[in-house]
């Protein structure tokens, strides 16, 4: 799916459910997520990996809705049933919803951020005065900044990395004006730096994204036009920032692969004998 198009389906959806394009609650996280598994075509394992879920975590998570849309007593009638399995659920559906706030509430907040970045951008100095000295404090002191590793070895990120993951991310965001492709720029790096301060983690997060803007320019487009938050490209499965028809691939090999799986030993080896037989493998003498 096009990120940039969901997420103001998202952001359209909250606001006829909760008047608002804020959530605050884990009811109306509830139920603006029924509202986006109930939208025609919508593919739950999409969906998940757009908010880097699993999707057992938002199989379970649908589960506690639907008990709760029945009533008290069918959600009593489970726990008495399965406590171990509706405790999972429970889980599930309550770190679910979390996420779920903190991504609509993201996506709602880039949308003001943008316009002043956009305004900003429209000054006399065209944002590039301004820009070189945020540039430069947001990196300030990354020569001296360290974290300790789990195995007790100190890994630095420094200034001329972040430097060159910039114009690395600068060149793929070509849509957007000079002074706001720089102050993008600054701002998605900052939120890869936020994420994965360790220089190993950062450089691998910074060529991903990289990777992923390369070669998806619906992605690129969404994030320069400000529809995609920063924060969606750093916490979304890579599944989710693949280009459409690498999705569409993939949504076909499940439905073929699910099909195989439901197939009885008869079946399947009589379509292995008509595979064999289509791609002429027994043709040779």
């Amino acid at each position: 799916m096009d990120l940039g198009i969901f997420a103001e389906e998202v952001l359209e959806a909250v606001a006829g459910i909760c008047g608002d394009t804020i959530v605050e609650t884990h009811e109306q996280a509830r139920h603006v997520l029924d509202a986006l598994c109930q939208r025609p075509g919508t593919n739950t394992r999409e969906l998940a990996a757009v908010f880097g879920l699993t999707h057992e975590q938002l199989a379970r998570t649908r589960e506690v809705s639907r008990l709760k849309s029945e009533g008290a007593t069918a959600e009593r009638t489970r726990w008495e049933a399965d406590p171990v399995w509706a405790n999972l659920c429970a889980s599930d559906a309550v770190y679910t919803w979390n996420v779920l706030i903190e991504r609509i509430n993201q996506a709602a907040h880039w949308r003001e951020e943008f316009r002043e970045l956009a305004n900003a951008e429209g000054d006399e100095d065209g944002g590039l005065s301004g820009g070189e000295e945020a540039e430069n404090a947001s990196i300030a002191g990354s020569d001296t900044m360290s974290v300790r590793a789990q195995d007790g070895v100190v890994a630095e990120v420094s200034a001329k990395t972040r430097a060159k993951a910039r114009d690395l991310l600068a060149k793929h965001l070509d849509i957007a004006p000079e002074g706001l492709r720089g102050h993008l720029t600054r701002r998605l790096d900052d939120e890869i730096f936020e994420k994965c301060p360790a220089d190993k983690d950062y450089r691998h997060c910074a060529r991903s994204i990289t990777a992923n803007l390369r070669r998806n320019p619906m992605l690129a487009a969404g994030y320069a036009t400000g529809r995609v938050p920063p924060q969606w490209l750093i916490l979304a499965d890579e599944e989710a920032l693949a280009p459409r028809m690498r999705q569409l691939q993939r949504r076909v090999l499940r439905v073929e692969s699910l099909k195989e799986a439901r197939e009885d030993e008869d079946t399947a080896g009589l379509r292995r004998k008509m595979w064999q037989v289509a791609k002429a493998t027994d043709l040779a003498p």
